[in-house]
């Protein structure tokens, strides 16, 4: 039934990861993980007040470190980094936009999620963003 699976990534829990790739065994489906990011605005904002050269080193270093943590995730598990992308934009719509990339059926997310505690803002976001099967962790 489902044969492609998107994980929005919680980046803080890997208990969740593992959860995501258990689901995906058990489906017999190819798993993908998406983090969605605005490091853009950021760049965007650090133009406009410190220039462009600072602007850049300011957000390279946080993708550096962004992309470091993920690693750091997802070593230990069976996990593909060619099946690891890193999306920007607001989280629904940065979420909907892979998710149709890929042509997944089923986008799988964690209530977890650092994003999640002001009312469940951005799983909301990506419940009315996507046309895909939605599956929530709690």
């Amino acid at each position: 039934m489902y044969k492609k699976v998107l994980y929005a990534l919680d980046i803080d829990s890997k208990p969740y990861l593992l959860k995501a790739i258990a689901l995906a065994d058990q489906l017999n489906a190819e798993l993908f993980v998406g983090y969605a990011t605005n490091l853009d605005d950021q760049l965007f904002s650090d133009d406009t007040y410190l220039g462009d050269q600072v602007g850049d080193e300011i957000v390279n270093t946080e993708k550096v470190a962004l992309e470091n943590k993920i690693k750091a995730l997802i070593s230990g598990t069976t996990l593909n980094r060619d099946h690891i992308y890193i999306v920007g934009g607001p989280v629904g719509m940065a979420v909907e936009r892979l998710a149709t990339k890929l042509s997944v059926d089923l986008v799988v997310m964690a209530n977890s999620h650092h994003y999640f505690s002001l009312l469940s803002k951005n799983g909301l976001l990506i419940k009315l963003a996507t046309h895909h099967d939605i599956l929530s962790f709690s």
